[in-house]
């Protein structure tokens, strides 16, 4: 290594977990984004906090034999992806090692009977976009990594053919409704019967506004418009048709700003292991429900109970089982599951449990269920480090870790996804 001015010369040794190559220099690491293990590079070097550096990277002088030409554009402006430049089998096999050390941080070994899906790019139905305006002019797309820049964009490879046509109408309704030097953030759902929007602001959307703004939403032809002020409840400006989903053969109606899996192929991968590691069972408890991803697909093995903290999930669901006549089938609870975990007298007739929580994890509930006499439980997380942590609560309990799949419905980012299949010895 060299150093010239701000300049280091850098040997890329790895990939850490954020996909950044991780390099040494004066006995401390230092990311640098964009950079592969086995490169040489050059990059400008800055403290990152505690005792390592960040490296901005002005030039690749030795590429990688899995450099790969970025298909975007934008990749490296835009914060969306960070691993356009990996080729895939190599980009496969770094998220498959990133779970396995995950695991191992609480020493526990990736089963053999590991199974990876990658979702391809297309496919995506929710997005996030950002806006601002000022001087009357509204900039329209995603963050840049790590800062409030927004890039403009009008078309993004990973979303699925509708949101990259609504793009436009969207960035035209954001136009009209945002006032100069304000910013929204607009959650874009693809339901089953068009774009569900839900657009949160620092501000109540004007009255004066209104009526461009329902106009707009309408020449976009979004199913439903809706305007969040902050934390408050969010107020549907425009629906021409209710949001619907499927799950199995069942439609849903989604409350505004439900979660949802953010592609079909990915949601029919996670049911595809769910399924496979439930087997047979007469009682099923579907925890962290949302508004049935799981229920539904469950409910033709077995009686399932589907809780969740969200009460619009939960009577969406429960509007959903009583159209579909499946009330003998599937039963909703509305409960904080967080802060009021099922106990053990609550689950001593369910023969296995799904949980799907979010990033933080399921510790209470993790903890309830290894005091238990469940015999299975099928965990999906889309965050191993808050996994880790459940399973080794689960298996210090008795229960063995038996199978996982990796699910990568986050195309060239660090985020993966996993259904993990453990039953009690």
């Amino acid at each position: 290594m060299t150093k010239n001015a701000e300049l280091i010369d850098l040997a890329i040794d790895s990939l850490g977990a954020q996909g950044d190559g991780v390099a040494q220099y004066e006995g401390k690491p230092v990311f640098t984004a964009y950079a592969l293990p086995g490169e040489k590079v050059r990059a400008r070097l800055s403290p990152k906090g505690g005792n390592a550096f960040t490296g901005r990277l002005q030039d690749v002088v030795a590429a990688a034999p899995d450099r790969v030409v970025p298909p975007c554009p934008l990749f490296t402006r835009c914060g969306g992806c960070a691993m356009q430049h990996l080729a895939l089998p190599a980009y496969r096999d770094w998220k498959r090692q990133q779970v396995a050390a995950t695991l191992a941080t609480r020493g526990i070994d990736l089963p053999a009977e590991t199974e990876m899906v990658t979702i391809e790019a297309g496919a995506r139905r929710r997005a996030v976009f950002a806006a601002a305006k000022d001087q009357d002019r509204v900039t329209f797309g995603f963050h840049a990594a790590m800062s409030d820049e927004i890039v403009p964009l009008d078309d993004c490879l990973l979303l699925t053919p509708a949101l990259r046509a609504g793009i436009e109408g969207l960035c035209r309704l954001a136009q009209i409704a945002l006032n100069n030097k304000q910013k929204a953030d607009f959650h874009v759902t693809e339901s089953l019967t068009g774009l569900d929007v839900l657009a949160i602001a620092e501000t109540d959307l004007p009255l004066n506004r209104r009526p461009a703004v329902i106009e707009a939403a309408r020449a976009a032809d979004l199913a439903r418009f809706s305007w969040q002020h902050g934390k408050r409840q969010a107020e549907p400006i425009v629906m021409a048709r209710v949001p619907q989903i499927r799950f199995a053969d069942i439609l849903v109606d989604l409350p505004i700003g439900s979660f949802l899996q953010p592609s079909v192929a990915g949601e029919a991968a996670l049911v595809a292991a769910v399924i496979a590691g439930i087997g047979k069972a007469k009682r099923i408890a579907d925890l962290y429900a949302g508004c049935g991803t799981f229920s539904f697909p469950l409910a033709k093995i077995g009686r399932v109970l589907a809780v969740d903290a969200a009460k619009p999930a939960i009577a969406a669901l429960i509007a959903a089982v009583n159209r579909a006549q499946l009330s003998g089938r599937v039963e909703g609870l509305a409960r904080d599951l967080d802060h009021s975990p099922l106990p053990p007298v609550d689950l001593k007739h369910i023969d296995v449990v799904v949980f799907d929580p979010p990033r933080a994890g399921a510790e209470m509930q993790a903890r309830m269920l290894a005091k238990s006499k469940v015999a299975k439980v099928v965990a999906v997380s889309c965050n191993p480090a808050s996994f880790v942590r459940d399973a080794r609560i689960l298996m210090d309990s008795g229960f063995s870790l038996q199978k996982i799949t990796i699910i990568d419905q986050f195309l060239w980012s660090p985020h993966v996804e996993l259904v993990a299949v453990l039953r009690r010895r």
